[in-house]
């Protein structure tokens, strides 16, 4: 192990002058570590890896707009596809874990801005009206909806494979009644499907 490269972070942690040693070397601890683009903090707060993804979505909407302009890209659906591709794949990086976050409106503004702007209508029009010009629904929707998928999917995964240990932690949590993923998924589909939620089995 490369002690130079290694780094720690413990959550929840209430000693932060303990140290952590690896064959005589000490191994720096960190409050945060970017972990496959996510930015976990010791809090396990997820706020600020929406924010960051925000603002990364901002300057991807930037350079969407800026090339368009110079190749002279007018037509709507080829920079709506232009957008799910370069855009909406920042923006929802990651959200299945994330998309209980009470920041995640940061990243519906980038939505909003950039379809107002296509139709070419003041910020004060209504954002409904004009996602249904679309055809489109809120990102908070599509998050959730990348949400419920992943929830399918380590739902049945086996027991000995590790997604099938984290699910069986979370049902824990679950049932000793705190706060948790599988806890967010299911209020949010008990609140907007409430006719649907005996499909799943929490």
């Amino acid at each position: 192990m490369n002690v130079k490269k290694t780094k720690v972070m413990v959550f929840n942690f209430v000693d932060p002058c303990q140290k952590f040693v690896f064959q005589g070397d000490i191994i720096e601890h960190v409050q945060t570590f970017n972990y496959l683009g996510i930015l976990l903090e010791t809090t396990l707060n997820l706020d600020s890896v929406v924010e960051h993804l925000a603002i990364a979505s901002r300057r991807s909407l930037f350079a969407l707009n800026h090339r368009c302009a110079e190749l002279h890209i007018m037509d709507v659906k080829l920079r709506c596809d232009l957008f799910n591709t370069l855009v909406h794949s920042t923006a929802s990086y990651a959200c299945e874990i994330w998309v209980d976050s009470k920041k995640i409106d940061v990243i519906e503004v980038v939505y909003r801005r950039f379809f107002k702007s296509l139709l070419g209508v003041r910020k004060t029009t209504s954002t409904m009206d004009v996602l249904a010009e679309f055809g489109k629904f809120p990102f908070e929707h599509c998050a959730w909806g990348q949400a419920l998928l992943y929830y399918n999917r380590v739902s049945t995964v086996i027991k000995d494979h590790i997604l099938g240990k984290a699910w069986e932690a979370q049902l824990a949590m679950l049932v000793a009644g705190k706060k948790c993923w599988a806890r967010s998924v299911k209020k949010w589909l008990f609140q907007n499907q409430p006719q649907r939620w005996q499909v799943f089995y929490l």
